[in-house]
């Protein structure tokens, strides 16, 4: 086998163009619409009624089920209703309104959690409402509890820094300005993970074409041995899990295994500032930085908002629009959500809002499949888009499998090189709707060839 320095080599433009941008914090939204699933999880349930009066970082809804988070309120204020709200995504959500009174007065009960040992704290972890506030929002302390199977070994925390998609800054910035909270979330770490990851070595994995993070965070742990700054190539998609394991330890992910059988934990950088400002203040995850960009934006910048703000009252604070927007997305261009109306809520994972004119907004039409092989080649996990539209067309759930489509992480490195205008990551989850419906047809049969027996 032969391997790759590094398992992408994209180069995508990085229109990083709020990077010298301080965050600023908008004015106090009107009301907040806090949606129950901002995690990769169960949806949390409410426990405030309408009329409830709330303060910020106040519990209003508890964990429910496996790897649900908990939602704080984010602004002070009445709880106007409980609602049904219809996502980004095509489903609906059970969400709570609340209509803010401007004082943002905090939770009177609020302090810092007290706790001792390994368990202590992955529950005051679990308390914050912290999730992966790089895109996949995965509760965090979940994922810090899986280094504590003894099945593993960790040897490697990768914190992740990377911030590969074009546009988006809000890491960047989170760094420049808050690297004692870094530090302190890795000390916490050490501390009461100690019997797990007491002799691990924490990656700060950057890319390049952030020089003043890269300064800031060298200085700041320049007499921790155990803390490395490193600095990897600016390619996409430099950030996914995979392609940071195998770039930044030489280790290769397995379809199907948990992340930290490879010896590693993987955890984003504000995820980590984040958590760590709640076990240093009680300030559960009530706000975040969000960079506000795109040809459609007057004033692009980074923002500080509380979770729940409409995206309208965001993009209004920052001078609105230039011209009429064609597409609005959460996220980069590379993977992000278009919404379909500003209404859309700024969510716990929102590290980005854009705006697209008509022009960088249209795509051109599609044209047949030449091929190529640019999407293979490109495909950091090597994967076949062609054998998959096949297969997808087959209308066949054993030969969609076999594709493996299900490791595709949909970061569009495919498309972006296809001189087609392929709409392989559309067919890409079109095959992976196919695939589950394929797999749960086959776990009914099997029940109920076991019940007859």
């Amino acid at each position: 086998m032969i391997f790759k320095k590094d398992i992408s080599s994209l180069h995508v433009p990085h229109n990083k163009n709020t990077a010298g941008c301080e965050p600023v914090k908008i004015e106090t939204p009107k009301e907040v619409i806090l949606p129950m699933n901002m995690h990769s999880g169960g949806e949390a349930e409410p426990i405030v009624t309408p009329g409830d009066h709330v303060y910020v970082g106040q519990l209003i809804a508890r964990e429910e089920g496996r790897f649900s988070s908990p939602v704080h309120a984010t602004v002070s204020g009445t709880v106007a209703e409980i609602l049904t709200l219809p996502t980004a995504r095509g489903k609906e959500v059970k969400a709570i309104r609340i209509e803010s009174d401007g004082k943002m007065e905090k939770d009177p009960a609020m302090k810092a959690p007290v706790f001792e040992g390994c368990d202590g704290f992955l529950q005051a972890v679990r308390e914050s409402g912290v999730v992966g506030l790089g895109g996949a929002a995965f509760p965090t302390w979940a994922k810090l509890n899986e280094a504590t199977n003894p099945d593993y070994k960790v040897d490697t925390v990768l914190i992740n820094a990377a911030e590969c998609e074009p546009y988006i800054t809000s890491d960047h910035r989170m760094m420049l300005a808050h690297a004692d909270l870094i530090d302190d979330g890795i000390e916490y770490m050490r501390k009461y993970m100690n019997e797990y990851l007491g002799e691990a070595t924490y990656k700060i994995c950057i890319e390049k074409n952030k020089p003043d993070a890269i300064e800031v965070l060298k200085k700041k742990f320049a007499d921790k041995p155990y803390v490395v700054i490193h600095e990897l190539n600016a390619i996409y998609p430099q950030g996914a899990k995979q392609v940071m394991l195998y770039n930044a330890t030489g280790r290769v992910a397995i379809a199907g295994k948990r992340f930290p059988s490879f010896g590693a934990l993987i955890i984003n950088v504000s995820t980590l500032s984040k958590m760590a400002e709640y076990l240093n203040t009680g300030m559960p995850l009530v706000e975040r930085i969000v960079t506000v960009d795109g040809p459609a934006v007057k004033k692009p910048g980074n923002f500080i908002a509380p979770i729940g703000t409409s995206m309208k009252d965001v993009f209004d604070f920052c001078g609105g629009f230039k011209e009429e927007p064609r597409k609005v997305m959460y996220g980069g261009p590379m993977m992000g959500i278009a919404v379909p109306t500003l209404d859309e809520p700024i969510i716990k994972n929102t590290n980005a809002i854009l705006a697209f004119n008509d022009k960088d907004a249209t795509l051109p039409d599609e044209t047949p499949c030449i091929r190529c092989g640019n999407c293979i080649n490109h495909c950091p996990l090597n994967l076949n888009p062609p054998a998959i539209a096949k297969a997808l067309a087959s209308g066949d759930g054993a030969e969609i499998a076999k594709t493996k489509v299900n490791i595709c992480m949909e970061c569009g490195a495919c498309v972006f090189v296809c001189p087609a205008h392929r709409m392989i990551v559309h067919r890409n989850k079109l095959a992976k709707a196919e695939l589950r419906a394929y797999q749960t047809k086959l776990a009914e049969q099997k029940k109920k060839e076991e019940e007859n027996k």
